[in-house]
C-alpha cells in the first residue's frame, strides 16, 4: 500500500449506523462492476438483512461481489442468509473460520477490518460493523462509532489493498 499522501480526495465523516448504513447500502446497491467488503461482524439482524439485500442487488446488476468476514466475529450466519448470496454469485469467505468440532484454532488471529470499495469510485472505512447495535434504536447500549466515505485517488489504493 502506498503510504504517500494523496491529494484530491473527498472525505465525509459518518457518525454511527444512522449516517453510515444508508450511504454504504445505497453505494453497494448501485454497483455495476465490483463490490469488495471486509468486516469483523456481520449479524443476521435488521442491519445484516439490509446489507444482504444491497449485495444481492449489486450481484443481480452484474457486479462481482466479494465479502470477507471474520470467523470469530461472524460465526453463525444461517443458510437462509448465505444461501441466496451464494446463489447470486456473491463470493463469501471467512477469515479463520471457527470449527464446530474443534472451536477456534487460533484465539489471537482476527480480521478487524471494516472496508468497502464499490466500483473503484467510492470507499468506506471506519469502526462500524453490520449489526443493529450501531443504531440508537438498540437502546442505551448502542455503540458510538465513526466511518469515512472516501472518493478520489485513495480509493484505488484501498481497492488494491482489498484485492491483495
Amino acid at each position: 500500500m502506498n503510504l504517500d499522501w494523496t491529494h484530491g480526495n473527498r472525505l465525509a465523516l459518518l457518525e454511527n449506523g444512522e449516517a453510515f448504513y444508508p450511504r454504504v447500502f445505497e453505494a453497494i446497491a448501485q454497483a455495476r462492476h465490483e463490490v469488495l467488503l471486509e468486516t469483523f461482524i456481520l449479524f443476521d439482524d435488521k442491519v445484516g438483512r439490509q446489507l444482504q439485500q444491497a449485495l444481492l442487488q449489486a450481484a443481480r446488476q452484474g457486479a462481482e461481489v466479494h465479502v470477507l468476514v471474520d470467523g470469530w466475529g461472524s460465526p453463525d450466519l444461517p443458510d437462509d442468509f448465505t444461501g441466496p448470496l451464494a446463489d447470486a454469485g456473491v463470493r463469501m469467505r471467512a477469515y479463520e473460520p471457527v470449527s464446530r468440532l474443534l472451536g477456534r484454532l487460533n484465539l489471537f488471529r482476527r480480521m478487524h477490518r471494516k472496508l468497502v470499495v464499490v466500483d473503484g469510485r467510492i470507499a468506506f472505512v471506519g469502526g462500524i460493523n453490520y449489526s443493529i447495535d450501531h443504531l440508537a434504536e438498540s437502546g442505551p447500549r448502542a455503540k458510538q462509532d465513526y466511518a469515512l466515505a472516501i472518493e478520489g485517488p485513495l480509493v484505488a489504493q484501498m481497492r488494491a489493498f482489498c484485492r491483495a
